[in-house]
């Protein structure tokens, strides 16, 4: 029997992209192969400082997904998307559509391919609200769209073309009980049709697994996994933990898992070791061998490492200015969430040193994981959504 088809749309796609969003994308695309053909329009990027076309222009197969790779015809200049930020929430005229070409990728080609060819595939979903594939593309007229937003509170949101860009969604899949309950109270999503998790956790078998870097072995540490940019508060884990190790007579270390990003200043101390980009069997094993993992994001509308570091059965701390992630927190019973230094180094500490709490969040964070985001319920609630808005579609053809 032939397969229905459907088309992602993000920024970037890749096993080396360096994202949550990205990575969510790849790993959704790929789970959906059971029921539908999946194919993905995204950029020739890699890195989205200054989007860079690493890959080459044209279609290819990754793990079975059909990716079509359009060229970014404008570098990013974050100064300037500043500027124009700055010009879009004074009003001036003009200035939202040279913000969001800024903000890029820049792919008008991927744009006249998705006017074209988007009448044939039964859903399309888009990730994230504000970037140029996603707001324009949304925006162009097609029915049968659905947006997973990565929405959170924050300046970008509240700009009118990101406005009109949820306005234009047929449906959506949110991330978190906290991203949905944002969006229903601030921009009235609930009238649309939508699903909450959209992402499960699966992670390689490394029991047989060695650690990739010598000197780290039988080493006590803590880690963090991401990007290690302004925009994931990267700096204030980089201040604090150094401010605890001055404080502290451990042999601690601080493992930094992720590419650093072009612009990011930062502290360097002799127990902060900067692993850059390694592979997702790595990154499993040094997450499974940390004593816990650090993340201190103010900004998630949901984070993949903090599920991953509680199915490998390790407790998680992280910034309580996030709303999402404490709540992720509250809800498993699995880790513990901090707003100031001192929040974080007595947090730190009662980890660290209380091994019957430690075990009882351990055990917390695998249970909480297994209940709610196991890929088959995943499968299940998205394929639903695409179901529902493809019947939507046929009943709006009738008329």
């Amino acid at each position: 029997m032939k397969k229905d088809k459907i088309l992602f749309v993000v920024q970037r796609y890749g096993m080396e992209v360096n994202g949550g969003a990205e990575y969510h994308c790849r790993v959704l695309a790929e789970h959906l192969l059971e029921r539908y053909e999946v194919a993905v329009f995204t950029s020739c990027a890699r890195d989205y400082m200054p989007w860079d076309n690493f890959y080459p222009v044209g279609m290819s197969k990754l793990n079975n997904v059909a990716v079509h790779r359009f060229p970014v015809e404008k570098t990013k200049d974050e100064a300037y998307v500043r500027e124009l930020s700055a010009k879009v929430n004074r009003g001036e005229k003009g200035a939202e559509t040279e913000w969001i070409e800024e903000v890029g990728p820049f792919c008008p080609k991927l744009i006249a391919a998705l006017k074209s060819e988007g009448t044939l595939y039964k859903a399309i979903i888009f990730f994230g609200y504000a970037f140029y594939p996603t707001v324009v593309g949304l925006q162009s007229g097609l029915k049968h769209t659905i947006l997973i937003p990565t929405a959170h509170d924050e300046s970008n949101i509240y700009k009118e073309m990101c406005y009109r860009t949820l306005q234009s969604a047929s449906a959506f899949l949110y991330n978190s009980v906290e991203e949905r309950q944002f969006l229903f109270d601030r921009f009235g999503t609930g009238n649309k049709p939508g699903r909450l998790t959209c992402v499960g956790i699966e992670l390689p078998d490394v029991s047989n697994g060695k650690l990739p870097e010598r000197d780290i072995q039988d080493q006590d540490y803590v880690v963090y996994v991401g990007r290690v940019s302004h925009g994931k508060n990267f700096m204030q884990l980089n201040r604090y933990f150094i401010q605890y190790k001055r404080s502290h007579n451990t042999n601690l270390k601080l493992l930094v898992v992720g590419r650093v990003d072009n612009e990011e200043k930062l502290a360097y101390h002799e127990d902060i070791v900067y692993m850059g980009y390694v592979s997702e069997e790595d990154k499993t094993l040094l997450m499974k061998n940390a004593a816990l993992l650090i993340m201190p994001s103010k900004y998630e509308s949901l984070s993949l490492v903090i599920l991953e570091s509680m199915a490998l059965g390790r407790p998680v701390l992280v910034n309580g200015d996030c709303e999402v992630l404490k709540g992720q927190c509250i809800r498993s019973n699995a880790g513990l969430y901090y707003s100031s230094y001192a929040e974080f180094e007595k947090a730190l500490d009662y980890m660290l040193t209380d091994s019957n709490a430690y075990t009882q969040m351990a055990e917390n964070g695998l249970e909480f994981v297994r209940n709610n985001y196991s890929w088959q319920y995943v499968v299940e609630n998205v394929s639903s959504l695409i179901e529902e808005i493809g019947r939507n579609r046929e009943g709006e053809q009738l008329v």
